[in-house]
């Protein structure tokens, strides 16, 4: 245990000293000027971990405590560059971003493939206000350390204050019949905020990029999916995406939006069976481009890795709706 605990914080005073180097490989652009709003007192401090996932048997990254948004820039060699531009979401839960697999990873896939990828690091739920507090709820909730009575502690700890700092108040989470709000109060809404200030961004700097601004999608997981789906149903016109990609996320959404655009969904068979599955039918009952994929023998959280899963074909059937909906030329 003290070695574990050792470990997690030497990742901890790492990243925090050397601004997290392990999410700083390529260019990272904060996504506003000042602190972000509605968070301006905010004073928990970020940290990314590394942990071995006792599912995928593999060393993966978590990032917690995200208070200043930021876009990591993935951009294509000049010669393979298609215009496009993809915005990708992170899951987690509205708590943390599972970091590598599903951004870095799936950014640098579409990188490769001629579309410029940004990844979203929104803000997320109180994690601790030490280094050993997030990385006890890093590892009791990501690293497969059995839960202790000073783990469920904390993460009672962790609720009262991200209810608290998200403004939602302990009356609308004892009387919400919305399990995600009584689990995060409001941090959806402060998240799928930072996703529509994202693709505002890359819309007004498009031409730094040379990004076409009428072909500005976004993708994400999980959590992240949610978001996307929020900025699909609730948006300026600078800040629609012109093509969303819902991996695993889509609780809660029902109809489409008044200004709908097309949707790639995929998911694990057992999850395309509920709201994935009715979201779908909406998209198709309104004539409009939509494709589910599901994936038998597959778990939440599958991302994108290269380990010869056969799940991982999910990338290539979304660049193929990609381009069968005109979003790459």
């Amino acid at each position: 245990m003290i070695t574990k605990l050792a470990s997690g914080v030497l990742v901890f005073i790492a990243t925090a000293l050397l601004g997290n180097p392990v999410l700083a490989q390529e260019p990272v652009i904060r996504l506003y000027e000042g602190p972000a709003p509605g968070s301006e007192n905010w004073t928990q401090k970020e940290a990314t971990i590394e942990y071995l996932s006792p599912f995928w048997h593999e060393k993966n990254l978590v990032v917690l405590n995200v208070v200043d948004p930021t876009l990591t820039v993935f951009l294509p060699s000049p010669e393979k560059a298609s215009g496009s531009a993809i915005i990708v979401c992170p899951g987690g839960g509205f708590s943390a971003l599972s970091w590598d697999t599903e951004g870095p990873n799936v950014a640098r896939w579409l990188a490769e493939h001629g579309i410029a990828a940004f990844v979203l690091k929104y803000r997320t739920g109180y994690s601790g206000a030490t280094p050993e507090e997030v990385h006890l709820t890093a590892m009791s909730t990501y690293g497969g350390q059995p839960r202790t009575p000073e783990a469920d502690e904390l993460m009672k700890r962790n609720l009262e204050k991200t209810l608290d700092i998200s403004g939602y108040s302990p009356e609308e989470a004892t009387g919400s019949d919305n399990p995600l709000a009584r689990s995060t109060g409001n941090m959806m809404k402060l998240a799928s905020d930072d996703g529509r200030r994202s693709i505002e961004y890359v819309r007004e700097n498009a031409s730094r990029w040379d990004i076409n601004p009428d072909k500005i999608g976004i993708v994400g997981f999980s959590a992240g999916g949610m978001l996307a789906l929020d900025v699909a149903f609730n948006h300026t016109g600078q800040s629609k995406p012109n093509l969303i990609g819902i991996i695993y996320g889509a609780m809660g959404f029902k109809g489409v939006p008044d200004d709908p655009m097309p949707m790639f969904m995929a998911s694990t068979q057992h999850e395309a069976l509920g709201g994935a599955a009715a979201l779908y039918a909406d998209w198709c009952g309104a004539k409009l481009p939509a494709e589910i994929h599901s994936f038998t023998d597959s778990r939440h959280g599958f991302g994108y890795r290269k380990n010869g899963d056969t799940v991982n074909t999910w990338i290539e059937l979304f660049y193929n709706f990609m381009k069968k909906t005109g979003f790459i030329d």
